[in-house]
């Protein structure tokens, strides 16, 4: 458990973000299938990227993918066109997860995937062998997983047939099948795209020896909550650039405040904020259903300055990640006196009770994102955090880098 405060409210510095692991797991698999020669550079330390790193290096055939939800599910469809027997489990968590939607598109191609012990869950058994689409369509727009989508997009090219992908583009976090097409693009393959239908080429023209993975946008979202709510702050971040590949940057300029700027500069982004006693203006509706990963810190945040109502949209996948963070977002807010409630597929906040006690202490749920939204509120008053080294899973580097900026730690 920690105790974390800013006495000086400000944040002074420089910030090296880590890569974004999205990318990273994605161009693991692309480099193991396609290109193994392929020189990656700025690998996250995230420890779902070191678990698949060290997994498909493995010369064993029985695997624990731990709490690492993405690397069940890529490694799920790159075994099943991996010659060899594969056995993948994980958590008792993560084994609840969903699974079986992936799974049957990879039997309707003829994969050999077994359930060891409930059908529809973890462990599995993969046989690996040549996948043949029989069809010119493959329809998995009944799936709601992008990372399921997103595993087969991968692939694509392994697999025998010419044939597109019909996706449901509203599907929540759309945006992650963006970024598959974008890096597979980055492998050297061509990709269509025309409405619904994904095809990607069977072809590969990859006319390079290295990638630099990009830092992540996700762990930005930490740092301007953190800025919004500091009196003063000037910080550079090295790598961020609003022409990333990763689609988050639009939620940039959702919640703005005219004492803050933003430059790029020296291939990256400097933020600096003012003191000002202007006042925020909020939109009436939020809509995170393309990237639920950064709604708890906005949930966070909005209350703290000074947000009393507001409707959330697209929060309905976040009882399916590592913990049920809706469940656990609701828990966190009424420990400041904030009320959330589901109403049909809208999230009502009433924020108008909004109360921060002195080392209010926030559970994390065993979840990295649970620990890390919250630590913006230490700017305001000192908090504790129970069970801080969660923070491993995608920032190994968080409570170092909150150090270095100006914030106290103290280990309880």
């Amino acid at each position: 458990m920690i105790r974390l405060s800013n006495k000086n409210k400000q944040l002074i510095g420089e910030v090296r973000l880590p890569s974004s692991k999205s990318i990273t797991n994605r161009m693991l698999i692309l480099k193991k299938l396609y290109e193994p020669e392929l020189i990656l550079d700025n690998v996250s330390l995230a420890n779902d990227s070191m678990v698949l790193d060290k997994l498909l290096n493995s010369n064993d055939n029985q695997f624990d993918v731990q709490d690492a939800g993405t690397v069940y599910r890529f490694l799920t469809a790159y075994y099943a066109v991996t010659p060899g027997e594969w056995i993948i489990r994980g958590t008792k968590r993560l084994q609840e997860r969903p699974i079986a939607d992936l799974i049957s598109v990879l039997l309707d191609l003829g994969a050999d995937i077994t359930y060891l012990e409930k059908e529809g869950c973890g462990p599995i058994k993969v046989i690996g062998k040549k996948l043949i689409a029989n069809a010119s369509l493959i329809d998995i727009s009944q799936i709601k997983s992008s990372q399921f989508a997103s595993a087969l997009l991968m692939i694509a090219p392994m697999i025998e047939g010419e044939f597109n992908f019909k996706v449901n583009t509203k599907m929540s976090s759309y945006s992650y099948i963006l970024l598959t097409i974008a890096c597979l693009r980055r492998m050297g393959f061509s990709v269509w795209v025309r409405g619904a239908h994904i095809q990607v080429s069977k072809k590969q023209k990859f006319d390079g020896e290295y990638f630099q993975i990009e830092p992540d946008w996700s762990s930005f979202y930490y740092w301007i909550s953190m800025i919004h709510l500091s009196e003063r702050s000037d910080i550079f971040f090295p790598g961020i650039r609003l022409n990333n590949m990763q689609k988050e940057r639009k939620k940039l300029f959702e919640i703005g405040h005219p004492s803050l700027v933003m430059e790029e500069q020296n291939e990256g982004m400097r933020i600096v904020k003012h003191p000002s006693n202007e006042k925020y203006v909020f939109p009436d509706e939020l809509n995170y259903s393309q990237f639920p990963d950064i709604a708890m810190t906005f949930a966070m945040l909005l209350p703290a300055i000074g947000c009393e109502q507001i409707k959330f949209k697209g929060l309905h996948s976040l009882k399916y990640k590592e913990c049920n963070r809706e469940q656990a977002t609701t828990e966190h807010l009424t420990k400041i006196g904030v009320d959330l409630k589901s109403q049909d597929n809208l999230w009502l906040m009433d924020a108008s009770n909004y109360e921060l006690k002195n080392d209010t202490l926030f559970n994390t749920y065993h979840d990295h994102r649970m620990a890390m939204c919250v630590a913006p509120l230490s700017l305001i008053k000192p908090i504790r955090i129970e069970e801080e080294s969660v923070v491993k899973k995608s920032y190994p580097n968080f409570w170092k880098d909150l150090e270095n900026i100006g914030f106290e730690i103290e280990y309880l």
